[in-house]
């Protein structure tokens, strides 16, 4: 007989581990901390393994409270969505979101304003940085929903992801010099799109040089529309002026990545979990191979 978990045994589990404690996670929830202690001993029960460890007022994760983690995320993501598409309530309040400068800009400011003309009375504030420090100002609490590239390991607060296929763009008339290092431009690391594109010509047994460094999208655009050099881009921010680098003509495939939604689960509001659900909907339309 298969196990059913219930759902506000995992929104305290997440809770706890957003907020950092037992006692946050009791007020934020409108309970008391015994009681969710019993929440998270009942959770344990049901998948018959430790998921957290406590000492005093710490606590940490185990391997499988790690490994929980994201499967929680995506249930609670998945019955908040249900419970939103069946009411009838106006979304209203203010969200904190954070948009990367490495990946599909303006793709997400038009999915943001779509919800925003549609949705009038929530305000909603944009702040755009590396996938990095966006992560950080959602831990500090700065944000409330970012969109990120997903580093390797384990990632706190990750929801949901989607895969993207990176390809390499240059000016539209580049030609490369086979025997001469392949100019690259790309972010400050540490960088996905950097790392990319390094590993995937050591594998081909090309050498590079770094011509240009920028943390903006823009200045990436800007120096490779000008002949600098080679980069990483996604599908949404190729413009005119440039093309997608061949395999034929020296550019080896560059690995995929995952952009991923984050966000704290028990400090979101209705119109955060609309929003977050608007977007994963716009990064999944960007699920897709690169051009050939």
């Amino acid at each position: 007989m298969a196990t059913n978990i219930p759902t506000d045994l995992l929104r305290s589990f997440v809770t706890v581990v957003d907020l950092g404690g037992f006692t946050r996670a009791a007020h934020a929830l409108g309970r008391t901390q015994p009681a969710i202690s019993l929440q998270i001993r009942r959770l344990e029960d049901l998948l018959q393994t430790k998921l957290i460890l406590t000492s005093g007022r710490q606590f940490a994760l185990t391997d499988a409270g790690v490994a929980l983690g994201p499967y929680a995320r995506q249930m609670l993501r998945l019955n908040d969505d249900v419970v939103a598409h069946f009411s009838d309530a106006a979304l209203s309040g203010r969200i904190r979101i954070g948009v990367p400068t490495d990946f599909s800009h303006s793709f997400l400011l038009e999915a943001i304003t779509e919800f925003a003309l549609t949705h009038t009375d929530v305000k909603i504030e944009i702040e755009s940085l590396l996938s990095q420090d966006l992560r950080d100002a959602l831990s500090r609490e700065k944000l409330d929903i970012c969109v990120a590239i997903v580093p390797e390991g384990d990632v706190p607060y990750l929801v949901d992801s989607a895969l993207v296929v990176p390809f390499w763009a240059v000016r539209d008339s580049f030609r490369a010099d086979p025997r001469a290092p392949l100019p690259l431009l790309r972010h400050p690391d540490p960088c996905e799109y950097g790392n990319r594109m390094r590993n995937a010509l050591r594998l081909a047994g090309r050498s590079w040089r770094t011509a240009l460094i920028s943390r903006d999208i823009a200045g990436l655009q800007t120096g490779v529309r000008a002949g600098l050099g080679a980069t990483a881009l996604t599908p949404a921010t190729l413009l005119p002026g440039m093309r997608i680098g061949r395999q034929d003509e020296g550019f080896p495939p560059l690995a995929p990545l995952r952009i991923g939604l984050f966000y704290k689960h028990a400090a979101l509001s209705d119109a955060g979990h609309g929003l977050a659900q608007h977007l994963l909907d716009h990064i999944r339309k960007a699920e897709i191979p690169p051009i050939p």
